[in-house]
């Protein structure tokens, strides 16, 4: 009878136990799974389209992360940071015209925004809005198709070298180093050129002038950033380079579409 009575102690402390944990005297519960997590497009990419506001030609570099230079074919630049949520992409950004050259209304910069949708390594459709400094605002779209040159890898070894920009000649030394000397203005240019990801044709810029003389002069000083990429579809090779730089509340901003020597 002990025996009995203590097999019946253990068979209702078992019950319980399953009972309390939902185990097979438990039946009204309903298993919920949680919803799949949302993949976000990248945005990465060299991207090529046609402005529709202008009809002028855009090329475009953007890096995983979503940073971007486009580069107009009159090298006005618009600079921003992406953001996608799945394949909805959207981004503020800036306006700068090349130095010495202006808008339509004689402003150098303005800012916007974009929005759409991005299929990753495939395309990228938006409606743009613009509105420049002296007031002028246009609204529009953009459509851009992947240009397979991304997927170049990147290093220092590959990007090295001597570029010629103009009459004078851009040294990328094998550890980044930018070096460049005008005669003419006496502006020397010292900088770096990193990778942002060695798996694609994208790089991160810097540089800054000094000893810059006349109207140069207000260059110095100054530190631009931007980003570049190596087009070898064309001989000689080409940097393709997009920079800007702000001093108080003037903007520069200069593209660099220069040859190998």
């Amino acid at each position: 009878m002990r025996w009995m009575g203590v097999q019946c102690v253990i068979a209702a402390s078992l019950c319980v136990v399953l009972a309390g944990c939902g185990g097979a005297g438990s039946s009204s519960g309903t298993s919920t799974s949680a919803p799949a997590p949302v993949t976000n497009a990248s945005p990465g990419g060299i991207w090529r389209g046609t402005e529709s506001t202008t009809g002028l030609q855009i090329v475009g570099l953007i890096d995983e992360s979503g940073e971007f230079h486009f580069i107009r074919s009159d090298n006005v630049q618009y600079v921003g940071t992406a953001s996608v949520t799945g394949n909805s992409i959207s981004a503020n950004f800036e306006g700068f015209t090349q130095v010495g050259t202006v808008f339509t209304d004689n402003s150098t910069h303005g800012t916007g925004s974009v929005s759409g949708t991005v299929q990753a390594r495939s395309s990228i459709s938006l409606s743009t809005q613009f509105k420049t400094d002296a007031g002028t605002s246009t609204n529009g779209s953009l459509n851009l198709t992947f240009d397979a040159l991304y997927n170049r890898a990147s290093s220092l070894a590959t990007i090295s070298g001597n570029f010629l920009s103009g009459a004078d000649v851009v040294t990328v030394s094998s550890n980044g180093a930018v070096f460049l000397q005008d005669p003419n203005t006496s502006c020397v240019l010292n900088g770096t050129v990193s990778i942002i990801d060695a798996m694609y044709n994208a790089y991160k810029v810097q540089y800054s002038y000094a000893n810059c003389t006349g109207q140069a002069s207000v260059l110095n000083g100054l530190q631009f950033s931007g980003m570049a990429t190596l087009d070898n579809t064309q001989s000689p090779e080409h940097a393709i380079i997009g920079v800007n730089a702000r001093s108080g509340s003037v903007e520069y901003a200069f593209v660099l579409n220069i040859p190998r020597t």
